[in-house]
């Protein structure tokens, strides 16, 4: 796809994650994704350490039994100068599983540079995304830049913390500095419409910009916010999920009919929004 990370966008978010957040020659990795987009063969990106990193290198030092460590790099498809409706998709985080060490995984977000990413049965996000690249441009981003998993004793009980949950870090100026540059790639960006997807995503995101938790869709300062539900097969198995995609999409796609649908399944299930 001829329209995936093309054009002078990539080194403008380049520039955001090295000034903010990663020290390291990234215009070369979305070389490496674009090269390898259509490619049959997982497109491995060389790690990182966390020395590559601004702003949170001690931070991550000081975290017991440190493990999972992922960035997903932003990535777009479309022509961002020709294209009139902009979309800016953002998700949580860079989950990653099974992965033992301080080293860095990175990739992009829901995997969507890598062909087997796209293809595999279990990437609702691509059976999502790609239905809304005919009549926008779409930008993907994360918006906590980093994922890890650490350890933690309560009362003489081991756990494992996420580093969504971890307070240390989605407070005070950690969340400051994701805030900034999410902040520099709306303006980058200038989308009409923001998308989070998910109940965490979604309440990070209104917390970031300051948005009211009451409203699923509304406009503020001129980006219309769309507060969607997950999109994984299992939580799409209920009906107000349901309902809140098609209105959603119906939003998205500007198709009434879509709106329309979604809150007579509402009104018929004697169901209000959460």
């Amino acid at each position: 796809m001829s329209n995936f990370c093309s054009g002078d966008l990539v080194a403008g978010i380049s520039k955001i994650l090295q000034t903010n957040f990663i020290n390291a020659d990234l215009e070369s990795y979305y070389l490496q994704m674009i090269s390898e987009f259509d490619s049959t063969t997982d497109t491995k990106l060389k790690e990182l350490e966390i020395g590559d990193l601004k702003g949170v290198t001690d931070f991550l030092n000081s975290k017991t039994d440190l493990k999972n460590l992922g960035i997903d790099f932003p990535v777009y498809f479309g022509n961002h100068t020709q294209n009139k409706n902009k979309i800016m998709i953002v998700a949580m985080d860079a989950k990653r599983t099974n992965q033992i060490g301080k080293k860095i995984v990175l990739g992009s977000v829901f995997n969507l540079h890598n062909y087997k990413g796209r293809t595999t049965n279990e990437n609702d996000y691509w059976k999502f995304v790609e239905p809304l690249l005919e009549d926008n441009f779409v930008y993907l981003t994360d918006i906590f830049k980093i994922y890890y998993e650490t350890s933690i004793t309560q009362k003489g009980s081991k756990s494992t913390l996420l580093s969504n949950k971890d307070k240390d870090y989605t407070t005070g100026k950690h969340l400051q500095l994701n805030k900034t540059i999410l902040e520099q790639e709306i303006n980058l960006v200038k989308p009409n419409s923001i998308i989070a997807l998910g109940n965490e995503a979604a309440s990070a995101l209104r917390s970031i910009q300051e948005i009211p938790n009451k409203d699923n869709y509304l406009t503020k300062n001129g980006i219309e916010y769309i507060f969607m539900p997950h999109i994984s097969r299992t939580v799409t198995q209920s009906i107000p999920t349901i309902a809140n995609l098609f209105i959603s999409l119906g939003k998205i796609k500007k198709i009434e009919e879509f709106e329309r649908l979604g809150n007579e399944i509402h009104n018929a299930n004697k169901i209000r929004f959460q």
